[in-house]
């Protein structure tokens, strides 16, 4: 890795972590060079304005999150459950009190971009986007029997929101507790629509007989 890669990645990275811990409007470039330890030249070389370089952090953020979350998720369980519960992991970790990164809420920055910041706003759009497939994906794996009432996009939805509300809840309060319980609801949740589709499939009567069923053939 060369000179200039490893200085825009640290800018990106330094950028990333100030955005997330104290807001983009209040992190200025210059605190940024300074902890990043670079030149004014090197930043303007990679980056023409901070909102080029907000960009760039956003599309670190959705390559973060698709690798070291998403896929290590799935990586680590073949299991619905096992991957919801490293999908919560990753969020409890990344908003812990002091906790290093950045990433995760995305709604963290989000409340700060203005109509002045479409193109952020075009990415974490993006980003969610993304986040929601890999888990309806997730479902759709582990039982393609959903009704229509059940649509895995619409669950994979609900469950993204219902963890970026909780973690930036858990941010607020300086507490993963409502991480913890949004984690027991989701998992309530999904085991009554189990429940539910096993329920159903149970009250459907059997089906009607064949029309030759119980025919004598010998009276052909």
């Amino acid at each position: 890795m060369g000179r200039q890669t490893q200085t825009r990645e640290r800018l990106v990275r330094t950028a990333g972590e100030l955005f997330w811990s104290q807001g983009y409007a209040q992190t200025g470039v210059s605190s940024i060079m300074k902890q990043a330890r670079a030149t004014s030249g090197s930043f303007y070389h990679f980056f023409s304005t901070k909102e080029d370089l907000l960009l760039a952090v956003l599309d670190a953020v959705g390559e973060l999150i698709s690798t070291d979350i998403l896929e290590t998720a799935e990586t680590n369980s073949r299991a619905l459950s096992g991957r919801i519960s490293n999908l919560t992991d990753a969020y409890r970790t990344r908003t812990a009190p002091n906790a290093p990164g950045f990433g995760v809420p995305v709604g963290t920055l989000v409340g700060e971009l203005g109509p002045d910041h479409a193109e952020a706003i075009r990415r974490v759009e993006k980003i969610y986007a993304m986040v929601v497939s890999r888990v309806a994906d997730w479902l759709i794996d582990a039982d393609n029997r959903w009704s229509s009432d059940d649509d895995p996009r619409r669950l994979a939805g609900f469950i993204v929101g219902a963890l970026e509300g909780a973690s930036m809840m858990a941010v607020a309060g300086g507490s993963s507790s409502p991480i913890d319980e949004c984690a027991e609801q989701i998992r309530v949740h999904l085991e009554s629509l189990a429940i539910g589709r096993s329920s159903r499939a149970d009250e459907m009567p059997p089906p009607e007989p064949s029309v030759t069923e119980g025919v004598d053939w010998k009276a052909w």
